[in-house]
């Protein structure tokens, strides 16, 4: 190849003409969501604690929802509170809107509490922005009523004014459901009150609106079919904000056969190289300066992103001429001093920057023969779009560009690290001009380590080229080459690599036995931890091809990661919340970073999904890696007791109710059980299938009660269990109603007030999150008690009579229970009945016959423990006596010391009365007899019809 460069100079440099614009943001900022804990019930008023990151001039923004169709509204409104939109459906669901501006957050109430006017399933939020103009926050707002459907829509607004903040604004009608944020919108919160169809569930999200217009309308799809609403509002940027300081960018070199392009970015903050242009400034003027050379313009004006250009030419500049470009007269202020950022990085403070012109050199273009181009934001490990590297010298006579080299040579290139500044530890840059070959690193020091690569210059200087990135930050490329005495130099603008993604791995539990993460698919896969318990997960930014970028995290100002949770199962259940999702970019290294206090606050399984922790990576956008294999399944903390309650005899209906049960005796134990998380908050998803504890079932809740040293457990057979009740709803499991009996010692014991306590244990082995009775096998306060229970060992004496045979004849009947020492009356029983029925005659003696054995009444009954078994007179003139007998077994069966009758007729009962716990030890020492006696009518001594005579002496 013949090359003619006699006339260069022995340096020629040039680089890219156009810096790389940063992506525009919006002075407004979302700070935070203050949602508190909702109610499952019925309210009349909603209290919103004070946010915790308040400051003066913040603005809030207040949605406050209620079932109550039109028959509720607000009633009362908080102090410094305007509405901005009420809207309701007249039948499901009404939504209002407030705003508030902070005027001193020191003095600033500590809640906020809005009045209904009815008793309703009422929701409330607020959202805080920071950056909002206090004087018209509300630029425009809008709002709509949506039939149901999966998707729900926030209307179109037009927006007067440039960088507006978009808060979007949406309620369904159940309190189990989730609402997904629009696309290109950022969640701020979603929140539901439980109780399913007959709750509610309100979400917002917000995203900037850059230029002014038609928003377009906002919508939430991939929800329940649900009647919803939706209500969209643009707050005003703040005009008030002060510019932080401008950045004047020239590229170092530039060409004298082409035009160099001259930026000024307005800053709303710190970073430098500028990532947040303060958009306020759109219209506003600076003045720019040079000598020598000529600019296009030396008033620019603002545009709406922030940014304003200009070019600078000089064609007749002798070679490595330096030319300084001073920015001044800004028509709004800055509060720091100017910066200088050649090409467009490593800033510093000064108010003029300076460009070298050179007569030749190359020119990074996006096509053969055009001019340098600006190389937009990248992603690691994906190859660029072509480019071409040309090589130009200016023509002496008429000064335009004309090829410096031709056909195939090698050209030296370098990648220069600005953000961060310090290179991973490898080569990760390749370059193909035809063999990918990769090429040297840089530190932001300087370049002067290069690498070879083979490249083909057509007639024109053009060479095609792409170049490959298997890292992240703001970079440049570098190309040199000499000839004879000369040198060529150029680079690129600093452009943004980005993330293609980010990988999620080793999920497991943080504490011992560090379960990994099971991902369980369904109700009935593996467990994985508590809820609110910690959990850790690494997440590696990563290449197209997966390999990790080390530079991630160690930008100027560490990007971090987002993990954002969405509910795979149970459908339809409450979204919880994922805490500790923010992943600082500090605590990255080699492109990864291990979070270990993540924790998920509900029941079931959801996906973690990562993106940029602040939606925009360097200024080049957000990046979103693949969501993650299915997390969990998540299960309670603990179960929590309440609503205890005791109910004696449980098979009587006794009024008023009794304070004591017989040994042997249906009792019934009234509780509620509440799954919860670490924190101790209800766990809602907790019902159906990701219910692991049957309600239904008695032994499922290990009850045991006690008194002194003695237990009635199952397990020594002293406690029998019959029925149970109950069912879970979010999370909770109402009208558990365990009926028990305590069964009676072979020998009379007590009498007790014996405390009876649970420990469930559900299959995934969540139990009680605290007990308080003292173990009876040992250990210590093993059992959540529920309540005391009066036992007593008791029995019925039946006592014999004599009495005439004209008249009824009353048989006395004691309920008598065991005081430690003997058989006393039990004055507290005023509830054991028997029917008729259940009494039995026979052994009937002298003329008495079965007509002669009719009870009266058809319930026998007790009062204080006394009664009386009252027995008609026999007819026509018949005496005699008859055994007799109360069955108190489950059937008519006699079970009295009489067996078998004496020979003679009798009459059997024809029911139990189902009181075998009051059977006696009449016999013998077992206390299975029913108890009996003798009725004996008219037996009296001779003729004179004396029945009874005592002579007293």
């Amino acid at each position: 190849m013949k090359t003619t460069l006699h006339r260069f100079l022995a340096r020629i440099t040039l680089v890219a003409l156009v810096t790389l614009p940063q992506a525009a943001q919006a002075a407004v900022t979302f700070v935070e969501a203050v949602v508190p804990t909702p109610s499952s019930g019925a309210v009349n008023s909603l209290t919103v604690n004070k946010p915790t990151a308040l400051a003066t001039g913040d603005v809030l923004l207040a949605l406050v929802a209620d079932r109550g169709g039109n028959t509720t509204t607000v009633s009362s409104v908080p102090a410094g509170w305007s509405q901005i939109l009420a809207v309701d459906d007249a039948a499901n669901l009404g939504m209002n809107l407030y705003r508030k501006v902070v005027s001193n957050a020191a003095t600033e109430a500590t809640s906020y509490t809005w009045g209904l006017s009815g008793s309703v399933r009422a929701h409330a939020v607020i959202v805080v922005f920071r950056g909002v103009d206090t004087t018209t926050p509300i630029n425009v707002s809008g709002s709509q009523i949506n039939g149901a459907s999966s998707t729900y829509t926030a209307p179109s607004v037009t927006t007067t004014v440039a960088n507006t903040m978009l808060v979007a604004f949406f309620g369904a009608t159940n309190g189990g459901a989730t609402v997904a944020a629009p696309t290109g919108m950022t969640e701020a919160f979603d929140s539901g009150t439980s109780a399913g169809p007959n709750g509610l569930v309100i979400e917002s999200a917000y995203a900037i609106q850059a230029a002014t217009g038609a928003t377009g309308a906002r919508t939430s799809t991939g929800n329940s079919s649900l009647t919803n609403t939706g209500l969209l509002v643009a707050l005003r940027p703040s005009a008030a904000i002060a510019v932080d300081h401008y950045e004047l960018s020239l590229p170092t070199s530039s060409l004298t056969c082409l035009p160099t392009t001259v930026t000024v970015t307005a800053c709303a903050n710190s970073s430098s190289p500028c990532t947040s242009a303060a958009t306020t400034v759109s219209g506003a003027t600076a003045t720019l300066a040079t000598s020598g050379a000529t600019l296009g313009a030396t008033s620019v004006t603002f545009n709406a992103s922030g940014v304003a250009t200009t070019t600078l030419s000089y064609p007749a500049a002798p070679n490595n001429t330096a030319v300084s470009v001073t920015l001044s007269g800004e028509s709004t202020a800055a509060t720091n001093a100017r910066q200088c950022c050649p090409n467009g990085s490593s800033c510093a403070v000064a108010n003029s920057c300076t460009s070298a012109f050179n007569s030749a050199g190359f020119i990074v273009a996006s096509a053969a023969n055009g001019s340098a181009t600006t190389v937009p934001a990248q992603t690691a490990g994906t190859a660029s779009a072509s480019l071409v590297l040309r090589a130009v010298q200016t023509n002496t006579s008429t000064q335009v560009c004309e090829a410096a080299l031709t056909g195939a040579t090698t050209v030296n290139w370098a990648y220069e690290c600005d953000n961060p500044a310090t290179c991973s530890a490898s080569n990760l840059m390749s370059v193909n001009g035809g063999t990918a070959t990769t090429v040297q690193r840089n530190n932001n020091a300087g370049v002067s380590a290069f690498t070879a690569v083979p490249m083909t210059f057509d007639a024109n200087g053009n060479a095609p080229f792409t170049f490959t990135f298997n890292d992240v930050g703001q970079t440049t490329l570098w190309a040199s080459k000499a000839v004879n005495a000369a040198i060529l130099l150029g680079s690129s603008n600093a452009f943004v690599t980005r993330p293609a993604g980010f990988v999620l791995s080793s999920i497991q539990q943080t504490a011992s036995p560090n379960l990994a993460n099971p991902a369980a698919s369904s109700a009935s896969g593996g467990k994985f931890v508590k809820a609110g318990e910690n959990f850790s997960a690494t997440v590696t930014a990563v290449t197209s091809g997966g390999a990790a970028t080390p530079n991630y995290g160690k930008e100027a100002s560490a990007e971090g990661v987002l993990l954002t949770r969405a509910l795979v199962q149970p459908a339809g259940g409450a979204a919880g919340t994922l805490a500790n999702g923010n992943v600082a970019g500090a605590s990255f290294n080699n492109g990864a970073a291990t979070v270990s206090n993540l924790s998920f606050s509900e029941v079931g399984i959801i996906t973690l999904t990562p993106s940029v922790v602040d939606g925009d990576y360097l200024g080049a956008g957000n990046v979103t890696g693949t969501s993650s294999a299915n997390v969990g399944r998540f299960v309670p903390a603990q179960f929590a007791l309440s609503a205890a309650s005791t109910t004696h005899r449980a098979s009587l209906a006794c009024s008023p109710a009794s304070g004591f049960s017989y040994l042997g005796e249906n009792f019934r134990l009234g509780f509620t059980l509440t799954a919860q998380n670490t924190a101790a908050a209800t766990t809602t998803n907790y019902s159906g299938s990701f219910a692991k504890l049957d309600p239904t079932v008695a032994s499922a809740y290990n009850l045991v009660g006690r008194d002194a040293g003695t237990v009635f457990s199952v397990a020594n057979t002293r406690l029998a269990l019959g029925t149970v009740a109950g069912s879970w709803s979010n999370g909770v499991a109402t009208a558990i109603a365990v009926t028990a009996n305590a069964a009676r010692a072979a020998a009379p014991d007590g009498p007790f007030s014996a405390a009876f306590g649970i420990a469930p244990v559900d299959s995934d082995g969540v139990a009680m999150a605290a007990f308080d009775m003292a173990s009876a096998f040992g250990g210590s306060n093993d059992r959540a008690t529920i309540g005391t229970v009066a036992l007593r060992f008791g029995r019925l004496r039946l006592a014999n009579a004599v009495g005439s045979q004209t008249r009824s004849l009353a048989l006395p009947l004691t309920a008598q229970s065991w005081t430690g020492i003997a058989f006393d009356t039990n004055t507290l029983d005023s509830c054991t009945m028997l029917a008729a029925t259940s009494v039995s005659f026979g052994n009937l003696r002298k003329t008495l016959t079965v007509a002669d054995t009719a009870v009266s009444g058809t319930t026998i009954t007790l009062t204080a423990g006394v009664g009386r078994l009252l027995l008609l007179a026999p007819t026509g003139g018949r005496s005699g006596s008859a055994d007799v007998v109360l069955s108190l077994g489950s059937s008519a069966t006699d079970a009295s010391c009489l067996q078998p009758w004496t020979p003679g007729v009798g009459d059997a009962a024809s029911t139990g009365a189902s009181l075998i716990f009051l059977r006696g030890a009449w016999c013998a020492s077992s206390f299975d007899n029913d108890p009996s006696a003798r009725a004996t009518w008219g037996l009296y001594r001779g003729a004179d019809s004396v029945l009874y005579q005592r002579e007293n002496y």
